[in-house]
């Protein structure tokens, strides 16, 4: 696996002098080896390998082939090599196993872009053509692999962060002020943009195709309902989970280094630690868990729970070879305080700075252990692991009431009570005219019609952008997952427009060295889940029905019976209150910013941060105007104040 970048010329001027230097100090991150460049008549190619699987050992990128006409460059995890290898009659020996980047190369040169939908796995992928003199970009559908790309006057640019792209004087570096209103907005549109006007993002499961005449991009996978699986016995279902879910968690043991997966006190990470356990058992996989500081206020909220040690401590006595260690911090994140560093390297704000804050012990501890991936499960609420809501809602379209009751009887004595009613509520007044529920809902809130815009975006620049009808349209907090094939709606969306997850995700890459990977996210348990009936998910009173019975052979009861969520960053209060003036002057510098001015309400959040809380009881709920919403702008106005200064 490695970072790349490259530049081609489709024009008689050439690359231009200096792109090789300046990618190679563009192209940084903690984890890669030395670069590695390949010169040719259009251009340049650099590499730096990060060793993740056993056979990056032997990988050697760029990688030429067909007599020099196929240049390819490979960041990714292949899941069908032997699939692929077969297809190709290529060797891979056991002491001396082919490297991914290799047996992509030649599916390329087999099958040119046909090659792309052969391939199974996370990965980003360029591949230059000399003969045809076409450039072509592929990703897989996951958000664990970034691909940007620039088409200028005669060339085209591309690479796996935007700081090497940013290095070229050819590539303007202005932002796009819409791409830093969605990261407000908990908002994505499906359009190519991304932070920056000139640079491009290759979207999930997209084929792009660069050439002189033009720009071409096809998707080539995306979500959708498949033909319903009908199988005997109810139990089947279970097992043809439990074998779906271990083929996608085997896949992911492909690692050099020791093995970590996080650890939680609900289905998804202790699921994904279990299997890795059980298939690796004798050797050992480290479980971290990020806890709250013992003895700190906890803010969670009335339906969630605060502290994951019970749940993560039930896991490990499930598994010997599963060491668990629970990570807890007083302190904020350094770049909570000073985020330059992040933007340096990674040349983009996190969405969620607070929440990632309290988690970065994870991958500190991860790194000190000497991994280069880390498994997670944060794909399982969206498929194996579905509460299975929407069900509720075909039942009330197909005209079911009385099932729908028993179930909606059978849920007040497994669900929270608050979950509970505001389901109720939902689907007592989903069937009245939109007129009504908007004049029921005006008098819930004594006259008043709450806006669900962020309250942190200046008003001028939500009129002038036309913000309020982008969000209406782009934004996720519309998205009605518990309408009929709500979960259908709510993957595609988080699958589909994942361009802010995926800038997020590749500058912790770039930060940390550290690789994420998902066995929920797999093509094959997406493919699986939209095929199942969606009494699997929830029947009985029941939910999240499906992965509490799968993953009953290998999760102790205190978690598969567990009805409550975990909260993230309950501690937040200790961490962040001790720094409240270091924010208040990081707020006044943003007086100076044009940018920051212009987007951001600057006097609002004065007040906010002015009215935080002494006490942490004084808070109302979990906080999340202030550790949320405050803080993130907050990041986004230091982001847009160090753009201004040239992004050095």
């Amino acid at each position: 696996m490695s970072a790349f970048a490259g530049f081609v010329s489709f024009g008689p001027a050439g690359m231009p002098p200096g792109t090789v230097e300046r990618f190679c100090a563009g192209l940084d991150g903690k984890g890669l080896g030395k670069h590695a460049v390949h010169c040719f008549d259009q251009g340049v190619f650099v590499v730096r390998q990060r060793i993740v699987a056993p056979e990056d050992r032997r990988e050697r990128q760029p990688s030429a082939g067909a007599g020099g006409r196929v240049l390819s460059v490979f960041d990714g995890r292949l899941d069908n090599r032997d699939e692929l290898l077969d297809a190709l009659n290529l060797h891979s020996l056991p002491d001396a196993p082919l490297p991914d980047g290799e047996i992509v190369r030649a599916a390329y040169e087999r099958w040119e872009e046909d090659a792309v939908p052969r391939l199974l796995g996370d990965f980003a992928w360029a591949v230059w053509n000399g003969r045809d003199r076409r450039l072509m970009l592929a990703r897989d559908h996951s958000a664990l692999r970034a691909l940007f790309f620039s088409r200028g006057d005669g060339f085209a640019a591309f690479a796996t962060g935007y700081r090497p792209l940013l290095a070229l004087p050819e590539i303007s570096r202005d932002v796009d002020e819409l791409a830093v209103a969605d990261l407000l907005l908990s908002s994505s549109d499906d359009s190519g943009r991304s932070f920056y006007k000139s640079i491009s993002w290759v979207g999930p499961a997209t084929r792009v195709v660069v050439a002189a005449d033009g720009v071409r991009q096809e998707r080539l996978w995306e979500p959708a309902l498949r033909p319903t699986l009908r199988l005997p016995r109810d139990e089947d279902y279970v097992e043809a989970a439990r074998a779906v879910f271990d083929e996608a968690v085997a896949c992911r043991l492909r690692i050099a280094g020791p093995l970590v997966s996080a650890v939680s006190g609900g289905l998804d990470c202790s699921a994904v630690a279990a299997t890795a356990a059980r298939q690796r058992a004798p050797d050992t996989v480290h479980g971290l868990c990020a806890v709250p500081v013992g003895g700190a206020p906890l803010l969670a909220g009335a339906s969630r729970y605060a502290d994951e040690r019970p749940f993560a401590m039930a896991l490990a006595a499930c598994h010997p070879n599963l060491s668990v260690e629970c990570l807890a911090s007083a302190e904020p994140a350094p770049f909570e305080l000073d985020p330059v560093p992040v933007f340096l390297n990674g040349a983009v704000p996190f969405s969620g700075p607070t929440n990632l804050g309290w988690f970065m012990g994870v991958y500190q501890r991860a790194g000190e252990l000497g991994a280069t991936t880390l498994l997670q499960g944060h794909c399982g609420n969206i498929t194996l692991s579905a509460d299975g809501f929407d069900r509720l809602s075909v039942l009330r379209r197909d005209g079911a009431w009385l099932m729908l009751l028993r179930e909606f009887a059978a849920l007040r004595r497994t669900m929270p009570e608050p979950l509970w009613r505001g389901l109720l509520r939902y689907h007592a007044l989903k069937p009245l005219p939109g007129r009504l529920r908007a004049g029921l809902r005006w008098l819930r809130h004594g006259g008043m019609v709450p806006s669900r815009l962020p309250p942190l975006i200046r008003p001028d620049f939500v009129r002038d952008a036309s913000l309020a009808e982008r969000f209406a349209r782009d934004s996720a907090v519309f998205l009605d997952t518990r309408a009929a094939n709500g979960r259908l709606a709510f993957l595609r969306y988080l699958v589909l427009r994942s361009r802010p997850v995926v800038e997020g995700i590749g500058a912790l890459r770039i930060v940390t060295g550290i690789t994420l990977s998902d066995p929920f996210g797999d093509r094959r348990v997406i493919d699986f889940c939209l095929s199942l009936p969606p009494e699997q998910f929830q029947y009985g009173g029941v939910w999240r029905r499906l992965a509490r019975r799968a993953f009953a052979d290998r999760l102790p009861p205190e978690i598969t019976g567990n009805r409550r969520r975990g909260a993230q960053n309950p501690d937040w209060h200790l961490r962040l209150t001790p720094h409240r003036e270091h924010f208040a002057a990081e707020l006044e510098r943003l007086d100076g910013s044009q940018l920051a001015g212009r987007i951001l309400d600057l006097p609002r959040m004065k007040r906010i941060l002015a009215g935080w809380p002494d006490d942490p009881h004084a808070v109302e709920g979990s906080g999340v105007l202030y550790h949320s919403t405050l803080m993130r702008a907050l990041h986004l106005g230091r982001y847009l104040r160090w753009v201004e200064g040239g992004n050095q």
